[in-house]
């Protein structure tokens, strides 16, 4: 691979509208103390890949999961604030840890009445853990659709 050269994309996970990550009702998120990534205020329960790679994890509570892109990027797709208190109730994952995963393929469905029905806010943060190994990055915002519209561009930087 030619680090800087290549450019790559996340996919937007769920249907609904991208946003800013300041628009993401918690701070770790928000403050992108967590990395560079986007938000997602969903209109479906459909949780989709937003890039090639393996699913490193599903959380306990089935709210968040984890992809190693093919690039080397670590992905945290989280699903809603505070809803680790849920317990996984509302929560459906499709793939198990260690999957290969394709970007637009479904990883969980999300029931978005109940987490709404507990007082919790249901929008989904795409963060780049890793994110010192990407530059030059271009968003958009808008109108969105799981597995099909690009919410971030960038080009990777050699690692180190």
């Amino acid at each position: 691979m030619l680090f800087g050269k290549k450019e790559e994309k996340l996919l937007v996970p769920a249907t609904g509208e991208c946003v800013p990550l300041s628009r993401i009702p918690d701070e770790a998120f928000s403050g992108g103390m967590l990395g560079s990534g986007f938000g997602v205020i969903p209109s479906s329960g459909e949780i989709c890949a937003p890039i090639d790679g393996t699913l490193e994890s599903v959380a306990q509570a089935k709210h968040a999961y984890t992809i190693l892109s093919d690039g080397g990027l670590d992905i945290l797709i989280h699903v809603g604030v505070d809803t680790v208190s849920l317990g996984g109730k509302g929560f459906l994952p499709l793939v198990k840890d260690g999957a290969r995963v394709r970007a637009g393929e479904p990883l969980a469905k999300v029931d978005l009445d109940f987490i709404k029905e507990k007082g919790l806010p249901d929008t989904v943060a795409v963060i780049v853990t890793n994110s010192e190994r990407i530059e030059n990055i271009e968003y958009t915002y808008g109108a969105c659709r799981a597995g099909k519209d690009t919410a971030m561009r960038f080009r990777l930087v050699k690692k180190g």
